[in-house]
């Protein structure tokens, strides 16, 4: 019997407004995105184990949203653009409904995917 695999992030680029603990903002975008998993470009370096705010400019499906995830930052590495860093930023509070947005978002993206 074969484990079940955990989905693959899927691609998005949604615009981020990263909020650190002296309420310094940060402005980001997104790269990948799964159920519990967010992968952000930045310009700035995180330390791994910082609690942020996230706050992304989502659309999909004609529906403009503003979700808003308290996340930890895992880790953070340079990016070969040599000017940004990619951050992977672990969901830690997130409401029903914004939950519902992204899983709404990433089964719509597989559907696409799996129709090739």
């Amino acid at each position: 019997m074969q484990k079940k695999q955990p989905k693959k992030p899927v691609s998005v680029h949604w615009k981020v407004r990263l909020t650190r603990a002296g309420n310094k903002q940060y402005l980001a975008r997104t790269l990948n995105l799964s159920a519990k998993h967010l992968h952000i470009e930045s310009e700035y370096n995180l330390k791994a184990g910082e609690k942020v705010k996230i706050e992304i400019s989502a659309l999909h499906d004609g529906v403009k949203k503003v979700l808003v995830i308290i996340g930890l930052v895992r880790s953070s590495i340079l990016l070969s653009t040599g000017v940004s860093y990619g951050l992977d930023v672990k969901f830690e509070k997130i409401s029903e409904s914004d939950q519902a947005f992204i899983d709404g978002y990433i089964k719509a993206r597989e559907s696409l995917i799996g129709a090739r």
